[in-house]
């Protein structure tokens, strides 16, 4: 980074874009409810993309509002909000897992805190690279 380049966090605009994101993560930590393995493994995965898709999000939603945001600041605010989607991912998780699983299923579920942790730092980085690919693709002119 260059001497004196800076980024702007756009809390508005992640607040207003924010929604759609937090509820998707709600619902596929949710999943762990159903006692079935392919559903548990359906839910790992998604936990993976539902960061990715808050970046994307924050970036379709800052775009609507008028003005396509920077590269660094996409970067930035895709990283965040990711991040905040993959914890509310993992705190539903651990709750509905830790009611639904029972002895082996428990352990193998792995959720915790730090499944918790995990998923802020995948976050982050699947936001990041959501905002950016969103932002990639645009700029391209793949998207109009």
């Amino acid at each position: 980074m260059q001497s004196g380049q800076q980024f702007k966090v756009d809390q508005p605009g992640l607040m207003k874009a924010g929604l759609i994101p937090v509820i998707v993560g709600a619902v596929a930590g949710a999943l762990y409810i159903i006692q079935d393995l392919s559903i548990w493994s359906l839910a790992g995965l998604l936990g993976w993309l539902v960061p990715i898709f808050g970046g994307v999000w924050y970036v379709m939603t800052a775009r609507k509002s008028g003005a396509m945001p920077a590269q660094m600041d996409g970067l930035v605010n895709g990283a965040i909000m990711g991040a905040v989607v993959g914890v509310v991912f993992g705190i539903v998780a651990w709750i509905v897992g830790t009611i639904s699983a029972t002895g082996i299923g428990a352990a193998l579920l792995g959720l915790g805190f730090g499944n918790v942790i995990a998923r802020l730092i995948g976050g982050a980085v699947g936001g990041a690279v959501g905002a950016f690919g969103y932002s990639y693709l645009v700029s391209s002119g793949q998207i109009k």
